[in-house]
């Protein structure tokens, strides 16, 4: 054992500053390429972009009484700021010839609503925290229950459903013992058992049950603390001459070049302090240029083994897309799995049947009885059609489904892979399905 200094040579992988750049350009979407080039633009005088504005390709409708150019005014088409729930409350409160103590309390509740419109505090709560009456906060929440929208201010979803029956004055005695005393038996469709405890037939549960799946359960998420967000696909295909043509959005192409007024100065030695900075600047701008080209040729690459591989349900519909994971993909490109990962995260395409995330083209395989592959996305068509179709007096159970999947479509899948596909799709169970006229 000696105590020394030695010198050892290895081999590493490092991170540096541009492969993070190139990585992070990768993955940005077309409206985040834009704002990364803006703001280096403000740092990096060499920077001289242009950006075909998506507004300059809309055509401003003719008019009999206005100028009839081309160009729509970009103020009249930014996106508006959406106002809050705490604002449009607010707005309201302020018209209201209440006591100033009063409308500190329903300030306060308006503060404690969650983002779907309830009330998060207990009366209780409300009466320490202001030092309050009990009537006086009973009162307050009176008031505010009864501001647009209808059904904010509840404290449960029960309340909140029997606040908007009340406004719409469709609530009977039976819904508001049903939202009181037997909700849980009526959400989960006991309704033999209700129907005895009411004193009521099946048929008038069910009539209840279609007037209350059509109140909002929660009424705070129509207004929002975001500004809009839009959509710009990346890639276009559409048929010409009969056939399916692949292309690149034209009006979000991005073009960089160097600024002319600093290009000269590049070799002027002069000022060495500039030459320097200059330079610094000029690696930077190479850095930023061979990102974006990297990031379009591997894009345009992704997209058009897509493209080819998805050839039918370009033809056909979403219905004939075939099974294809990121690794298949990628082994087609001859590229990594995560670049394949990264170049289609918020990517999108324009297609004959609507707009399409890049990355919803990549389903998993299920072997049909004949050895076929088919997509996950083809099977849960299947059985969203088969729901459609059924007798809602007597719904197909998840075996069920699974059997006529086998029978008619020559899909075989197990119970289990029904009952998760179902869910994806955001489809109750049988039981939950079941209409009693």
């Amino acid at each position: 054992m000696k105590v020394g200094l030695f010198q050892q040579q290895s081999l590493k992988v490092m991170m540096t500053k541009e492969l993070s750049q190139a990585i992070s350009l990768l993955q940005y979407s077309a409206i985040e390429i834009s704002s990364f080039l803006q703001e280096q633009a403000l740092q990096n005088p060499l920077i001289d972009f242009q950006e075909r504005s998506i507004l300059s390709q809309r055509k401003a409708p003719r008019s009999n009484n206005v100028s009839s150019r081309n160009e729509l005014n970009p103020i009249d088409v930014i996106a508006a700021k959406k106002e809050t729930l705490y604002q449009h409350l607010l707005e309201q409160l302020s018209f209201l010839t209440i006591p100033s103590s009063q409308k500190a309390i329903i300030k306060y509740m308006i503060n404690s609503l969650d983002e779907k419109g309830y009330l998060k505090e207990d009366i209780q709560s409300v009466e320490s925290a202001l030092n309050a009456e009990t009537e006086e906060v009973e009162q307050a929440l009176n008031i505010l229950q009864k501001m647009e929208p209808i059904g904010v201010g509840a404290r449960s979803l029960q309340e909140c459903l029997l606040i908007q029956l009340q406004r719409k004055g469709a609530c009977t005695p039976e819904m508001e013992l049903i939202l009181t005393d037997f909700f849980e038996e009526f959400a989960y469709k006991k309704w033999d058992k209700l129907a005895k405890r009411l004193s009521v037939s099946i048929r008038e549960i069910q009539e209840i049950y279609d007037e209350i799946v059509l109140l909002n359960p929660r009424p705070g998420l129509e207004f929002g603390s975001e500004q809009e967000k839009f959509i710009v696909p990346d890639y276009v295909v559409q048929k010409e001459q009969g056939q399916m043509v692949l292309k690149g959005n034209d009006a979000v192409n991005i073009q960089v070049k160097m600024n002319s007024d600093y290009k000269n100065a590049l070799n002027d030695r002069k000022n060495q302090e500039l030459f320097t900075y200059l330079q610094e600047k000029h690696r930077e701008f190479q850095w930023i240029l061979k990102g974006l080209n990297n990031r379009k040729r591997t894009l345009d690459q992704v997209m058009q083994a897509i493209f080819d591989y998805q050839s039918s349900f370009f033809e056909k519909g979403p219905a004939h897309l075939k099974p294809l994971t990121m690794k298949e993909l990628a082994d087609r490109v001859e590229v990594h799995e995560s670049t394949v990962s990264r170049a289609i995260k918020n990517k999108y395409v324009q297609t004959p049947f609507g707009m399409f995330e890049m990355k919803s083209f990549f389903t998993n395989s299920i072997q049909s009885q004949d050895k076929q592959e088919l997509s996950s996305s083809y099977v849960k068509t299947l059985i969203k059609q088969l729901v459609d179709q059924e007798d809602k007096r007597k719904p197909l159970s998840d075996q069920q489904l699974a059997k006529k999947l086998e029978e008619e479509h020559e899909v075989a899948v197990s119970r289990r892979t029904v009952a998760k596909y179902r869910e994806e799709l955001q489809i109750f169970s049988s039981s939950k399905r079941k209409r009693y006229e």
